[in-house]
């Protein structure tokens, strides 16, 4: 990295000093996983020049792989600059620091013209309106950032520059005449054209409706184009007119191109809304060359109508204008007409049998491989294959989609078409038979790779495979996935075996120039050879290791021949790797951003015909081409077995011993605890209802397992809280696996189980009951119960799968995931893997490097297209972050699946499935046991307050209270600035949900639950329920919040229970509702705005789950009003990594600046800074409640979590700028361990780098402590 900023910056640009005087640190360069963005810390003793920085965040952007973006932040000190030097050389950092919401009047700034005198600096701008703006919004932010980083303390002051701006209006003024008079002419050309187009047609002679002359007619007409615009479809005219006449190419279209006509395929559509209800409509098409933008201007209907006719990947033919777009700065074709036609595909038309082809590679392959499985699959049977194999490098991922693929195709009704799936792999193999080392093991380095193909012919074959790659990832692992041979015969059994492409044993042997007797002995170990096309290998010919066509096709006739005298088939293969010709730029993309340098040659290797194939080899001879082609394709084909798939059918769940009858003991017993025995008859009916659905359904060990690691959680002090749909289930809370319990609100006497049921109409939440003392025997009764279905969770049959979700403390969950090997076997547990494929901006990242290293101009809507054809491409593996796959005892893992390393890191000691967990998560047992920041704060809490929060009273009014108002906080700050009481508390701390406490102005539990789901969902708040409440069409009660609202809400109207359940489902998958759906409720009195709300829903949270993070979130609040100090330890502790103490320990007024200037940099502040705002804000609110922070010391603070100390909030170690989280262990490890005697012996102990050690000692850290414990004489 230094040699990079070294090569790239100015050094003579900076000031007057000698280069070796500049001095600068990386101190910290970190990629966040979430954002892909690099950030780079710099302490130096100058200003790197603004535009340099700029420059070398493009060079790091395309030199590193995968970044989104390259952020730098700059600490200065130590300055050698002087005054004048670093205003000069700051002012463009300071515009790029504010430029969010200022960004249309910084750009006025001119960042070279300036005077400054020490006390005034006075920069200048054009225009007098954007000056005025500057001095009143800008100005100050400048002061602060000056004096913030360099103590510069100046007045800011914007001066119009009156001479350059009037040069300015002059260019523009003349700038848009010559506009005018480019329009009218294209006008007229326009005229002109549409004249000459059209018959001659008489005189308008209408009187009435005429504007005077000619030209008034002209203008009806007008209206009749829109009209005809916006008439409705038919057939494949989308709108406007039937389109004839010859299309133009789209690479010869110019601004003056005037009416055009053109074609190619839909890859993307949009709209935006304008004025008069009418929309602004974008198509994007191509014709695999280059790509256009068409525009349109139409009603919202018009729009409605377009979007469900057209999708992507339709051929459509448009006629429109050609015109320079000045909002997206580009050429555009301003639409009239649309019509729909038929796209061309190529078609497999070969008479005489049709082909199989037996190596090809999806998205899987990673980085390598561009076809969709699905479309790979579809393709091959819609030619009329029999059969298509799936062979990855190295990798088996395809297999579940390709084995769902063509079971999709055998089912259509209408059309019915049956391909078998080959399940293969190109593995990378190497002649082990001197790599054996004397303790067994394999030396797996030393030896070159080779391709081979590996397919299975049977189900154990197929297992034989998942083996495989589970050795080759897990033990042969180096650079790729290695395969000894010894072990690909020892796991022979049910395995066909090909040669691969010219990177196999075989062809490498023939190219080579081996002997006979060699090369024999090699093709020995194949069942089968292959030979490609000619094209495949044409990368030999222009690296000059063969001397042209003719050398390949000797190599391929070597092959048959061999394959002859050896009685081995062999076949013709396309070794596909995309599915059309045009499509070989994705992989030369992919290529380049990998750095491969003759990444711009890849072409060839796409699926082909039959046809193709037979003409491809039509040099070996009619009969020979047609044995390769068609004849021995179809025969190895032939040898698979039908039937064979990549995840057996059906359930696999584990066995716990006796898991049912300890489900129902523990919940009876713990039920008659609270309930009485015998049950009161709707609590008995509703858990033996549950009980038979788990068990019958065999969910017991899923119950079972979940109760055990609670249980233990708990024992060993840590809070669990339950997510998803799990506390619908009262057997669930029975188990103890969730504290929510679902039945309606009841009453319930802890002494004599006197049960009262409470009012539905008033309440939804027990605890929002008023208290009671129980009736037969005063005791105060417990109020409980949230009323939730238990068909949320198992649907009305109790045959839904569940799903339970629990989250433990982040410290906490290591310990959890090793106690499920405990439960099931080391052996059986396995983390869920999970695939990472190229993203959006990764893709376009290779599309520009792509474009820049090879010349190739490309407009940004090209750019759209290629980077939609690079995305999706398999970069990585690793694991979900709490999920774990269980596999019973009876069966091994790789009848599932094979394993591997996340990411292939072969020191990582976690074994993952290969697999996507989506992929068998519905044949094997997934538990997902999350760590969670509320678990491990609550236990913080308890451990400074001594207080357990079970016995936090979620009733307390006056908690309750700061949801609404901040009376209960006791602020002492007479000006303080903020009116909401609930930042830091999870849930409900964000700007988002506190302008829902706005809104809604909670002020019963239950008022929290809905706000949880609103806050949760999409398109549940924004644009429906917040616009209902606020219009006073409903109440919050009456809007929908959470799943379980709409299928409550359906049954009391009176709509069948599987049918509200089913439209409850509906909605919340974001499925449109059908029509019979929407007649039902209808008929049942459901009002419109309901209706318009349920279909307005994409995502929506469980009412349990809101449940569960509320009853969390209100213990949170309990302790902010109580015990404030831990409060704002344990969140400071929770957010310590963005925990900015320079600034915070400031005081308040610090930090309201800091988060002004934050909000002044609107779009262009990063995620970190947007996230610091909610820190800053927390610890503004804590200041000014009267509150202080204690400085970090040796014997007193941690080293990760901030601490109560004498009614102040002590800082952790870690917290100093500087301070890693390793350094801060040693430090204080150390320092437990033995105190230090002087600073010398804290860092040798510790061992403390230049900046840990900087830090400490500006924070005084050290104080009292002596530098060394030598004696000086002198």
């Amino acid at each position: 990295m230094r040699e990079l900023i070294d090569k790239h910056i100015n050094w003579q640009g900076i000031g007057n000093h000698e280069t070796g005087e500049y001095h600068y640190d990386i101190t910290e360069a970190v990629i966040s996983k979430e954002t892909g963005v690099l950030t780079i810390k710099l302490r130096l003793n100058f200003i790197m020049p603004s535009l340099d920085m700029e420059k070398l965040r493009g060079i790091i952007l395309h030199s590193i792989d995968h970044l989104s973006d390259v952020k730098f932040e700059y600490i200065y000190a130590d300055m050698i600059l002087d005054e004048k030097e670093t205003v000069k050389l700051f002012i463009p950092h300071m515009i790029e620091i504010i430029n969010g919401k200022y960004a249309a009047i910084t750009k006025t700034i001119q960042t070279d013209k300036f005077t400054f005198d020490g006390e005034h600096l006075k920069i200048y701008a054009l225009g007098k309106l954007s000056t005025e703006q500057l001095n009143e919004k800008v100005a100050h932010l400048f002061q602060q950032l000056l004096n913030d980083n360099f103590g510069i303390n100046t007045q800011v002051t914007f001066l119009n520059d009156e001479e350059v701006y009037s040069k300015a209006a002059e260019s523009w003024k003349a700038s848009e005449e010559s506009d005018i008079k480019a329009s009218l002419a294209a006008a007229t050309r326009a005229a002109a054209e549409v004249r000459k187009s059209q018959p001659d047609k008489p005189a308008f002679d209408g009187g009435g409706n005429s504007q005077g002359g000619g030209f008034g007619g002209g203008q009806q007409k007008g209206g009749w184009k829109r009209r005809e615009k916006e008439a409705p479809a038919e057939g494949n005219r989308i709108m406007g007119k039937d389109i004839m006449g010859q299309s133009v190419s789209l690479s010869s279209l110019s601004a003056d191109s005037g009416v055009v006509i053109v074609e190619g395929i839909l890859f993307k559509k949009d709209s935006r809304p304008i004025k008069n209800e009418k929309k602004l409509v974008t198509l994007l098409i191509t014709d695999k060359k280059t790509s256009v933008c068409l525009k349109a201007f139409c009603s919202n209907n018009k729009w409605d109508e377009i979007d469900s006719l057209l999708k992507s990947g339709d051929y459509i033919k448009v006629r429109g204008e050609t015109e320079w777009d000045r909002y997206d700065n580009c050429l555009v074709v301003m639409l009239k007409d649309i019509n729909k036609s038929k796209i061309k595909k190529r078609e497999d038309t070969f008479e005489g049998g049709k082909r199989v082809e037996l190596h090809a590679h999806t998205k899987m392959s990673a980085m390598d491989g561009l076809n969709e499985v699905e479309n790979l699959v579809k393709t091959a049977a819609y030619w009329g294959q029999p059969a298509v194999a799936i062979t990855d490098h190295g990798v088996v991922q395809s297999f579940p989609d390709a084995a769902k693929t063509a079971k999709k195709l055998a089912g259509n009704k209408d059309n019915p078409i049956h391909i078998n799936i080959i399940y293969g792999m190109e593995g990378y193999v190497f002649d082990d038979s001197d790599c054996h080392n004397a303790d067994g093991t394999i030396d797996f380095k030393k030896k070159p790779t080779n391709h081979i193909i590996l397919l299975a012919r049977t189900q154990e074959g197929l297992k034989n495979i998942y083996k495989l790659v589970s050795y080759s990832h897990l033990n042969y692992f180096y650079k790729r996935p290695r395969l000894p041979k010894s072990l690909i015969e020892e796991h022979r059994e049910g395995l066909i075996i090909g040669s691969a492409c010219e990177a196999g044993e075989v062809y490498r042997a023939i190219a080579g120039g081996k002997s006979q007797e060699e090369i024999e002995e090699i093709a020995s170990f194949y069942d089968y050879l292959e030979i490609q096309p000619l094209i495949n290998n044409q990368f030999m010919i222009d690296n000059g290791m063969v001397s042209g066509k003719e050398e390949l096709k000797e190599h391929n006739r070597q092959i048959v021949a061999l394959a002859d005298k050896m009685g081995k088939l062999v076949v013709a293969t396309t070794d596909a790797h995309y599915d059309e010709p045009e499509s070989a730029i994705y992989r030369n993309i992919l290529m380049a951003g990998m750095g491969f340098k003759d990444a711009e040659n890849g072409q060839g290797l796409y699926m082909r015909t039959t046809d193709e194939m037979m003409e491809e080899f039509s040099y070996l001879g009619e009969e020979t081409a047609y044995k390769v082609v068609i004849e021995n394709t179809n025969k190895i084909a032939d040898m698979i077995d039908e039937g064979i798939l990549p995840v057996p059918k059906g359930k696999f769940p584990p066995k716990i011993q006796g898991a049912e009858e300890t489900l129902r003991t523990t919940c009876m017993e713990k039920a008659y605890s609270i309930y009485g025995d015998p049950l009161p008859d709707r609590i008995g009916e509703r858990l033996e209802k549950e009980l038979s659905s788990i068990i019958d359904n065999g969910y017991a060990v899923m119950y079972v397992s979940a109760q055990m690691l609670v249980h233990k959680s708990m024992e060993d002090g840590y809070l669990v809280g339950s997510r998803g749909s799990v506390g619908s289930s009262f057997a669930a809370t029975m188990a103890g696996i969730t504290e929510v319990n679902p039945l309606e609100p009841h009453y319930i006497c802890p002494n004599c189980k006197k049960l009262i049921w409470g009012d539905m109409e008033l309440y939804d939440c027990g605890i929002d009951m008023p208290e009671l003392d129980c009736p037969e025997c005063a005791t105060p009764m417990h109020r409980d119960g949230y009323t939730i279905p238990f068909a949320t969770f198992l649907g009305f049959n109790g045959d839904k799968e569940p799903d339970i979700d629990l989250n433990f403390a982040g410290e906490y969950q290591a310990t959890a995931h090793k106690y499920v090997g405990e439960i099931f076997g080391e052996k059986n547990v396995f983390k869920a893997g999970t695939v990472g494929t190229v993203a959006d901006k990764t893709a376009y990242g290779y599309v520009m490097k792509f474009a820049d290293e090879f010349n190739r101009p490309i407009n940004k809507f090209e750019a759209d297209r290629l980077t939609q054809g690079c995305t999706g491409v398999k970069r990585t593996t690793g694991q979900h972050p709490g999920g774990i796959i269980i596999v019973p005892d009876d069966h091994e893992i790789y009848e599932f699946c094979p394993v591997q390393h996340p990411a292939n890191d072969v020191k990582s000691d976690i074994i993952t499935t290969h697999f996507d967990y989506h992929k068998i998560d519905e044949n094997l047992l997934k538990l997902d046991i999350l760590g969670h920041n509320i678990p491990s704060m609550i236990r913080q809490l308890q451990d400074m307050t001594g207080i357990d929060p079970m016995k936090a009273d979620l009733t307390d009014r006056k908690v309750l209270s700061i949801f609404n108002g901040i009376e209960a906080l006791d602020i002492k700050d007479p000006d303080y600035k903020f009116t909401h009481g609930s930042y830091a508390i999870p849930e409900f701390g964000t700007g988002f949900v506190r302008q829902m406490l706005d809104d809604t102005k909670p002020d019963k539990f239950a008022d929290l639950v809905r706000i949880s789901g609103f806050s949760h969902g999409t398109d549940v708040w924004l644009n429906n329920a917040q616009d209902y409440i606020r219009s006073g069409v409903a109440t919050m009660r009456e809007v929908i919040s959470t799943r379980d609202d709409i299928m409550n809400y359906l049954i009391l109207k009176g709509i069948e229970n599987k049918t509200s359940f089913q439209i409850m489902e509906d909605v919340r998958k974001n499925r449109p509702l059908k029509d019979e759906q929407l007649a039902v409720m209808k008929e049942h009195g459901v009002p419109d705005w309901y209706i318009d709300s349920c279909i307005k829903i994409q995502y929506m949270f469980p009412r349990a789950h809101a449940v569960a993070y509320v009853m969390m979130s209100f213990r949170m609040a309990w302790y902010k009003v109580y015990y404030p100090v831990e409060f704002y330890a344990t969140y400071f502790t929770s957010t310590v990594a963005n925990f900015d103490a320079d600034t915070i320990l400031k005081g308040p007024q610090a930090c309201l600046d800091r988060i002004e200037m934050i909000n002044a940099m609107g779009n262009n502040a990063t995620a970190k800074e947007q996230s610091d705002i909610l820190i800053l804000e927390v610890a503004y609110e804590m200041y000014s409640r009267g509150y202080e922070f204690a400085m970090a010391r040796l014997g007193k603070s941690q080293a990760l979590k901030f601490w109560s100390d004498e009614g102040k909030v002590l800082l952790p170690f870690v917290a100093l700028d500087g301070v890693g989280d390793t350094a801060a262990k040693a430090f204080a490890d150390a320092y437990e361990e033995k105190p230090f005697g002087t600073i010398e012996e804290a860092v040798h102990r510790s061992k403390l780098n230049k900046t840990a050690v900087e830090a400490l000692r500006t924070h005084g850290v050290f104080e009292g402590l002596p530098e060394t414990d030598q004696l000086s004489l002198f």
